[in-house]
């Protein structure tokens, strides 16, 4: 298949060319990073794009710690002084709530040439002072086109919650993030009317749907795998691991109507034990190249037009930030989410799982 053969290209050609042209200016060093990573497929990916050329181009090891929630993770470490990660994957919110007890300021002056080149084409609220953010993430409704084909086809919450017109069992997230959106449009929210969100209302139109969603997913590789087993015909997922299975040819596709786009930070920890060596990897993934070759892998996107400019556009097409995608898409909200809820000390996605989880338990 088209992504199969792509990723057989391997990391040297680039990596060397880029090395050639000063892409990566790095220079060898000894010792290791500590990197938290995502697992799955996308932490294959890292591992043979990003991690072993690292290693081969700067002595540094790379240590990685799978880990799938980081921001209570990393505040535990530094409250008892004890902080355990170079480098991690951290929510947009948490950047600004751990910003000043728990993460180092990047020096970004210290990154490479090549990754300022990235920095400057990426929009000024994704370089902040304690997080960068290397990828934006897509969830969108994802259906068998095996169940569902030609032009009668799921385009939005409102035929997910059609069980009449399209048949079938569903898996959503077993989290208010996204669902709560979602069954606000399926009852006739606009978009752009979303936030602040009614959440009643929304578990109210969750309440119709649940008798007919066969799985609450709690991680990403569910969904694909619900898809291609038969167990669900269509679900909320994340797109970059169902966008790869359509690339491979797998009787998926990805809508991105109404579909949901954010972004995913890298921070360092303060008191990180090897702050440089995190510099260090940290211009080796921003390097535009090595970044655009990721997504040949596994099709997750750092939000850059010059990374997007130099991937293929058959595996473009489904990136998040792709303009079209984008478009049709809604920006998800990071700060409703992480505002304190109106009633109890606690957020409102806290309040939100509060919610949600009763519900689920009737």
């Amino acid at each position: 298949m088209f992504i199969t053969e792509f990723r057989k290209m391997g990391l040297s050609v680039l990596a060397a060319a880029a090395l050639l042209t000063g892409g990566v200016q790095l220079a060898s060093a000894d010792g290791e990073v500590i990197m938290q990573d995502p697992g799955g497929s996308y932490g294959d990916a890292l591992q043979s794009v990003m991690y072993n050329g690292f290693e081969d181009e700067t002595g540094i090891d790379v240590i990685t710690v799978q880990e799938a929630r980081s921001g209570p993770r990393i505040k535990a470490q530094v409250d008892a002084g004890k902080t355990e990660w170079d480098l991690t994957f951290i929510f947009d919110q948490e950047v600004n709530l751990l910003g000043d007890c728990c993460l180092a300021d990047i020096d970004y002056d210290k990154l490479s040439d090549s990754a300022k080149e990235t920095l400057a084409t990426m929009p000024d609220n994704l370089k902040r002072p304690k997080g960068v953010a290397l990828q934006v993430i897509g969830v969108g409704l994802v259906y068998n086109t095996d169940v569902y084909t030609g032009d009668d086809v799921p385009q939005s919450w409102a035929d997910f919650w059609d069980v009449e017109n399209f048949p079938g069992e569903r898996c959503l997230p077993a989290w208010p993030r996204f669902t709560m959106e979602a069954a606000l449009m399926a009852d006739g929210v606009a978009k752009e009317d979303l936030y602040p969100l009614d959440m009643e209302r929304a578990l109210k139109k969750l309440e119709e749907i649940k008798p007919h969603v066969t799985k609450w997913w709690t991680t990403s590789a569910q969904p694909p795998q619900l898809l291609l087993d038969g167990e669900a015909d269509m679900c909320m997922a994340y797109t970059g691991s169902t966008s790869l299975l359509a690339l491979d040819g797998a009787p998926i596709e990805v809508e991105w109507n109404q579909g949901f786009v954010y972004y995913d930070f890298f921070s360092i920890p303060k008191d990180a034990p090897n702050y440089d060596n995190a510099l260090k990897l940290l211009s080796w993934r921003l390097d535009a190249d090595l970044a655009a070759e990721l997504t040949s892998t596994y099709p997750v996107a750092l939000p850059s037009p010059l990374v997007f400019e130099k991937a293929d556009p058959e595996i473009s097409k489904y990136w998040a930030n792709n303009p079209e995608n984008v478009e049709k898409a809604i920006e998800w909200s990071p700060e409703f989410w992480g505002a304190q809820a109106p009633s109890g000390n606690m957020t409102n996605e806290e309040y939100g799982q509060e919610q949600l989880n009763s519900l689920l338990a009737k």
